[in-house]
């Protein structure tokens, strides 16, 4: 099996207390079997604190219990009690592994890392364009998928990837030509047609369209963690009403749409839905541009905070997805021609 990393995955070393945001703050753990057999042999005392401090969640998951919004394990050197008492081969499959993303299509692996992170936001936008990604695969590979079909995604989404890391072109173009080109993938999809010699072109026409408020409607209504996003979202969203954007964050939003392809685009191998990939970096851009634009002269760790706030809010929760996915199909307003309108 081929393994494909982006060069910024060998550099990644959690900073552990120096972090800004640290991934025990705001989320649940959940406590993997393996982790949860062996915390059930720990003795004494810390492991009658492991125990007790374990419960079912209401999606049958096992968890460990928060201490206001923090892992009970948190310690008040921000620092993991775990990874001190039982090493970091102990810590749960959850712990262990973020922020990096392993992503299996049976004969080849992807890695990435997790923008919601703030050390791997930080390196992914001080990389530049990094091209290690799958790009065809043998047509003999014995797969669960058609590889004709994943060859079809694969040169899809290298084009995705050209027009995207163009910067002869606006980002907001880039965009445009990105909805318009994967608005064509998918007819082809949905008409079983994997031609790779008849790959579409970008080309497209734009019709003035109303403002972006029902994208950040959409977001509004989202499961949101923290309340101080929450608000940061609707100032940004008052913001908008009365403001354009600008071209002068093209950069690092382009870092974290091109993640977001690298994260979402393959998985149309199962769901047969390419353009919801692309749907999401508009909405992305849409709010993130609108919340950088509202700031004068934003540092780079500002930056990194608002793209990595954007990631831990809306990424990481399976009813956001589906909330997402539901209104991308579903919602005129989010076709390909509205959003093109509004770029």
């Amino acid at each position: 099996m081929k393994h494909y990393f982006p060069k910024y995955c060998e550099k990644f070393r959690c900073i552990a207390n120096l972090c800004p945001d640290s991934c025990c703050r705001d989320w649940d753990v959940v406590v993997d079997d393996t982790s949860f057999d062996f915390y059930n042999t720990v003795k004494g005392e810390f492991g009658d604190r492991l125990r007790s401090l374990m419960t079912i969640d209401e999606d049958g998951d096992r968890i460990f219990i928060r201490q206001g919004e923090n892992c009970p394990f948190w310690n008040s050197d921000m620092l993991c009690d775990i990874y001190i008492n039982l090493g970091e081969n102990h810590l749960c499959h959850t712990c262990k592994e973020f922020p990096r993303i392993t992503q299996d299509y049976t004969v080849f692996c992807e890695h990435t890392l997790s923008f919601a992170c703030p050390e791997a936001a930080r390196l992914m936008l001080e990389s530049d364009f990094d091209t290690g990604f799958a790009t065809d695969i043998p047509q003999d590979l014995q797969t669960d998928y058609s590889t004709t079909e994943m060859n079809f995604l694969l040169s899809a989404r290298k084009r995705t990837f050209e027009i995207l890391s163009d910067c002869k072109m606006s980002l907001s173009e880039r965009l445009c030509r990105l909805l318009a080109f994967n608005e064509r993938v998918q007819n082809m999809l949905d008409d079983e047609i994997f031609d790779i010699t008849a790959m579409p072109t970008d080309e497209y026409k734009k019709q003035s369209c109303g403002d972006a408020s029902f994208i950040f409607d959409l977001h509004k209504s989202l499961d949101i963690m923290s309340k101080d996003w929450l608000c940061e979202l609707e100032a940004t969203a008052d913001f908008a009403k009365n403001n354009t954007l600008s071209n002068r964050f093209d950069k690092p939003l382009t870092a974290y749409l091109d993640y977001c392809v690298r994260r979402y685009y393959l998985s149309a191998i199962d769901s047969f839905n390419v353009i919801s990939t692309i749907k999401r970096m508009v909405c992305a851009y849409i709010v993130t541009a609108y919340e950088l634009e509202r700031l004068e002269n934003p540092t780079q760790a500002k930056v990194v905070k608002i793209l990595q706030g954007y990631s831990k809010e809306v990424e990481h929760s399976y009813e956001n997805g589906e909330l997402l996915e539901d209104e991308f199909i579903f919602n005129p307003l989010f076709s390909t021609d509205n959003l093109i309108g509004i770029l």
